[in-house]
């Protein structure tokens, strides 16, 4: 008769004691955190069960013992088990309190900050198609324009006859070039009844003119920008690149495309309208 016995999920130990054996669906989420099969079936068993003998451990969490050792050691220096000194020798578990939830809060951290890349790539992705070197400067749908305060200039001519909508996408610094060169369309445009939205990063840098900015249109801060883009109307689209990204409003060796091509428009308004759905409106700080 063996030592051990296994009835489906519980394990009974010599005195007749019934044990919790580890879940399937327990180890896959602590693997998700980082831990081996083993580390996660060590650290299940010592939650269920308390302190544990380490001649035992390795049966109640169905590791081979060949394999254990390594295991608890890996625990240890994760902070996720504690050795009770005696004889024998005891093993307990920490607190997942104290050890788990700050990893997970730090994982969804960092996976907001991929979901930002992410939909920076998409856009990039999308402009890349039409901004390449070897790209014709001008076709049926696509316009490409050079210089700075070339760009600047046909960006207010479009925004000033906006009468539905502009969504304007950009970086900090892009923040302040936009309102020394545009605060006057986007108010234009904000008086005839079109929605004004600026998706931009909030900072210090930047802080007082998005102070100011936020009175004239609807801002709202991102982490990192999505790209520099503007959409007018759900009919023309202007993508830029901005070399180098500053506050100067002239000189700069920007380059952009503007199109037509309502298919172009739609997938950025789209992409847009999906940030800004999940994003908070801007923070901005009172000036001191």
């Amino acid at each position: 008769m063996p030592k051990y016995c296994h009835v489906e999920n519980i394990v009974f130990t010599p005195d007749g004691g019934p044990r919790l054996a580890v879940d399937d669906r327990e180890i896959v989420a602590l693997q998700r955190l980082g831990l081996t099969e083993y580390e996660s079936r060590l650290y299940l068993s010592l939650i269920k069960q308390g302190p544990t003998k380490a001649s035992q451990l390795s049966f109640f969490g169905q590791v081979p013992r060949t394999k254990a050792y390594g295991a608890i050691k890996e625990l240890q220096r994760k902070g996720l088990l504690r050795i009770i000194p005696g004889k024998p020798e005891l093993y307990e578990a920490s607190s997942p309190n104290e050890v788990l939830f700050p990893l997970i809060s730090k994982i969804n951290r960092e996976m907001k900050d991929s979901e930002d890349v992410v939909q920076a790539l998409a856009v990039t992705f999308e402009a890349s198609k039409y901004t390449k070197r070897d790209a014709p400067k001008q076709s049926e749908e696509f316009w490409g324009m050079e210089g700075r305060q070339a760009i600047s200039n046909k960006l207010n001519q479009v925004m000033l006859d906006a009468s539905k909508s502009i969504y304007y996408s950009t970086t900090a610094a892009g923040l302040i070039r936009a309102y020394k060169v545009h605060a006057e369309a986007f108010e234009h445009a904000h008086k005839r009844g079109a929605t004004v939205r600026v998706l931009s990063p909030i900072t210090p840098t930047n802080n007082t003119v998005a102070r100011e900015f936020s009175e004239i249109v609807e801002l709202r801060s991102t982490e990192r920008p999505l790209a520099n883009f503007v959409s007018i109307d759900s009919k023309h689209l202007i993508v830029f690149d901005c070399m180098p990204d500053d506050a100067n409003t002239r000189a700069g060796h920007d380059s952009a495309i503007w199109t037509s091509s309502k298919l172009l428009v739609d997938i950025f308004e789209r992409l847009f309208e999906e940030v800004w759905r999940v994003t908070q409106p801007a923070s901005i700080e009172e000036a001191s």
